[in-house]
């Protein structure tokens, strides 16, 4: 029999910038905007939840999903840009467009009048940048062949290992894409009718917590601290 892990007692932000950064995608998604004096009293998850869920219009009916809608908003989009054939949530990006990245995600963000998704910038993307600077950075100051060397090896594997990370936006599902956008635009898809009953909003709040904080949302509860 598998145990289940406990609940988490804290989410560890620091309160060194990170708290603010998991405020403001909160605010972004559910359109809302807090003072200082009321984030000064929140402890814990329950305490963030329930000021988000004071200032929203929930309802007790089931609305739409807002997945779903989201995917249907993607799909048009990808069909606009020369898209064919059948399109599902499992389809992955590099097999609908060639479109780079970040102007997919412009383009899109302004055809559906969403907040942009962030780049797929991973610690991968990130470690492949910093040897294309050290590897530059060595061959303008290199002073021997040897030196030379190493730095342009490091260039190399440096534009290789960037070349990866930003392919790994291909390998994202048009499913995957969806549930990031619905994630981040509540708001947005709640104004078309989107489900807005108490317990998405916790989902969803959840899920974006999770994600900020970089855990498991199913380990967050409502007494998890915010502060570590």
């Amino acid at each position: 029999m598998i145990a289940t892990p406990a609940p988490l007692t804290t989410l560890g932000l620091a309160g060194d910038g990170d708290d603010l950064d998991v405020l403001v995608a909160i605010e972004r998604s559910f359109g809302l905007s807090f003072k200082d004096e009321e984030t000064s009293s929140w402890e814990t998850v329950g305490d963030f939840y329930e000021a988000v869920l004071s200032k929203l219009a929930t309802t007790v009916i089931q609305g739409k999903c807002s997945t779903s809608m989201a995917f249907y908003d993607v799909r048009r989009f990808l069909r606009s840009r020369g898209s064919a054939g059948v399109i599902r949530p499992s389809t992955k990006l590099r097999d609908l467009t060639r479109i780079r990245q970040a102007a997919v995600l412009k383009a899109l963000a302004q055809e559906t009048e969403t907040a942009p998704v962030p780049l797929t910038f991973g610690g991968k993307t990130f470690l492949g940048i910093a040897l294309l600077i050290f590897g530059i950075a060595g061959l303008l100051a290199s002073h021997s062949p040897i030196m030379a060397v190493l730095s342009a090896m490091g260039t190399v594997a440096g534009w290789v290992v960037v070349r990866s990370g930003v392919a790994s936006f291909g390998m994202m599902s048009v499913g995957d894409l969806s549930t990031e956008i619905a994630l981040s635009n509540f708001a947005v898809f709640a104004a078309k009718g989107a489900d807005a009953r108490p317990t998405t909003v916790w989902r969803i709040f959840r899920d974006l917590l999770a994600r900020e904080a970089g855990v498991r949302p199913e380990l967050i509860s409502r007494q998890t601290r915010l502060l570590a």
